[in-house]
Formats: structure tokens, C-alpha cells, sequence
């Protein structure tokens, strides 16, 4: 199991746009991926997971990834984050 923490920057957190290209991600590993969001964990591979999180612009999530590929994965999704999903 690997985790990092990571801020989110996106100026509206991660609402639709976002949280659809981190569970595209999430969804082509075969490890188990998820958001530690305050006192939740919720699904990265779950569009509604992460969308139910409400995770606000500035806010500080770890992301965990458990199996096959952890690593890679958690690197993809940390790139993803650190360059706003592409977004903005």
C-alpha cells in the first residue's frame, strides 16, 4: 500500500470534470484506489465517490493505492492533480 497527500488547486475543487478523469485513471489500474477526504474514504474508481466528497479548492486529500501497479498509479494520479486535471 503507497499514500500521498495532495492539495487540490482546481478553483471549483474536484467537481464533475476532474473527478471524471481521476476515476478514468483509477478505473484502468487493477489496484484498489481511494480518497481519504477528512473523515471519508470514497472510491477513486467512483465518479459519485468523489464527487459525494466534496473536496473545495485548497483542500488537502490522501491518495491511497493498494495492489498490482500502486506505484505507477499513485504517480499518474498525483500528476494529474498537480497539473489540474488538464483544467483552468
Amino acid at each position: 500500500m503507497v499514500q500521498e497527500t495532495v492539495q487540490v488547486m482546481n478553483v471549483k475543487g474536484l467537481h464533475i470534470k476532474p473527478a471524471g478523469e481521476m476515476s478514468r485513471i483509477a478505473l484502468t489500474r487493477p489496484c484498489r484506489v481511494y480518497l481519504k477526504v477528512r473523515e471519508y474514504d470514497v472510491n477513486a474508481k467512483s465518479v459519485l465517490g468523489i464527487l459525494s466528497a466534496q473536496v473545495k479548492c485548497g483542500e488537502y486529500v490522501t491518495i491511497v493505492c493498494d495492489g498490482e501497479g500502486e506505484e505507477d498509479t499513485l504517480r499518474e494520479i498525483i500528476e494529474a492533480v498537480n497539473n489540474k486535471f488538464g483544467i483552468e
